[in-house]
């Protein structure tokens, strides 16, 4: 091969692999940027994790050394979308209306990190270890989804009722989701809802004073007044606890104020759609409505009153008849009864005849 043909060969390869080795190197640059940026990205998330963590204990700790009397209670960064915002609402609600449904009973909110995967197992468990470790009283999380009424889910723990962390009792409450819709009465809604769950007496009335639960009973009437979206079973718990409040009230107090909207809210369940579609509710409605006009009656003597309200409340007695609770209930009183006949059919046998 002549010189000439030899050297033209040589500069061509070492050109090919020179432009391979300079791609190579290229290659081998963007990979180690891509490298570089994802340890540094996992570096950052862990620090982030680690710092988040830190925060909890931190606020877990300082509940937990805080000796002054009242209710513990932590909120946790909720999932989805606008968490900064949520839980600035959330402990806005709690701040400037919890002590109206809890009676004044001082309380302490703390803030922690975001609590993932709902009502999950292990999730679950993780919320039932920071409660430990704050020794709270009440524990809320959630999630933020779309802009539905249902929407906002918050779910929680409760030691009302003197629970242990390990035995404190799940919960979970919808609200909307739709910024507008959060405003109004919905604060008041969520401090209520959550107020029920620090303390379980609140469903019932008959354990506060009248004077005590009048103001409540103002309240629920107020926030059954919000012309924002809320869901139908919403509806229904706050109208529940209102019409049980204003009965209470008047009753004990001699209040009528709220009777008239008691009876007109509990009508409405009366009607042949509203019974068949929900029994139940149609059974509390008769209820509600023979008390409400009892206590009216009391107040002011009217017969035709009275006979309206055996009217309902007879309808009520028959509807629980055949309620298989009220039937197995029922059994076991007559056997109780029988039980306790049997013993004083003995005694008087032993006294009488001797054994």
């Amino acid at each position: 091969m002549p010189v000439t043909d030899w050297l033209t060969t040589a500069e061509t390869w070492a050109g090919a692999h020179v432009r391979e080795t300079q791609y190579l190197a290229a290659l081998g640059l963007v990979l180690g940027v891509l490298g570089a940026a994802f340890l540094l990205i996992l570096t950052f998330r862990l620090i982030v994790r680690l710092v988040r963590r830190l925060g909890d204990m931190l606020a877990a700790r300082s509940l937990r050394m805080d000796k002054t009397p009242g209710y513990r209670i932590i909120v946790a960064r909720p999932a989805g979308g606008k968490r900064g915002a949520t839980i600035k609402w959330l402990q806005a609600a709690l701040t400037d209306h919890l002590s109206a449904f809890n009676f004044g009973a001082p309380f302490r909110i703390a803030r922690m990190s975001v609590l993932q995967g709902g009502l999950s197992p292990k999730t679950i468990a993780r919320a039932r270890r920071r409660m430990a470790a704050a020794d709270a009283d009440l524990f809320v999380w959630g999630e933020r989804h779309g802009r539905k009424e249902d929407g906002l889910v918050l779910h929680g723990l409760t030691r009302g009722g003197g629970l242990s962390p390990a035995n404190a009792r799940l919960f979970t409450l919808s609200l909307p989701a739709r910024d507008t819709s959060l405003e109004g009465q919905m604060p008041r809604v969520a401090a209520f809802l959550l107020a029920k769950k620090l303390q379980p007496g609140l469903g019932n009335p008959q354990s506060f004073r009248p004077e005590k639960i009048s103001l409540l009973a103002e309240a629920l009437s107020g926030m059954l007044d919000h012309d924002g979206p809320m869901s139908a079973a919403l509806r229904n718990e706050i109208e529940g606890d209102f019409c049980a409040s204003a009965v209470h009230v008047a009753e004990e107090a001699g209040d009528l104020a709220g009777l008239d909207r008691v009876i007109a809210l509990r009508r409405e369940h009366l009607t042949e759609g509203a019974v068949q579609e929900n029994p139940e509710r149609a059974i509390q409605a008769r209820m509600d409505i023979g008390r409400a006009l009892l206590a009216r009656a009391a107040k002011k003597y009217e017969a035709e009153l009275v006979r309206e309200a055996i009217g309902y409340l007879s309808q009520v007695v028959e509807a629980l008849r055949t309620d298989p609770s009220i039937m197995r209930a029922q059994a076991a009183s007559d056997a109780m009864f029988k039980a306790q006949s049997l013993m004083e059919t003995r005694k008087r046998f032993a006294v009488n005849f001797g054994t």
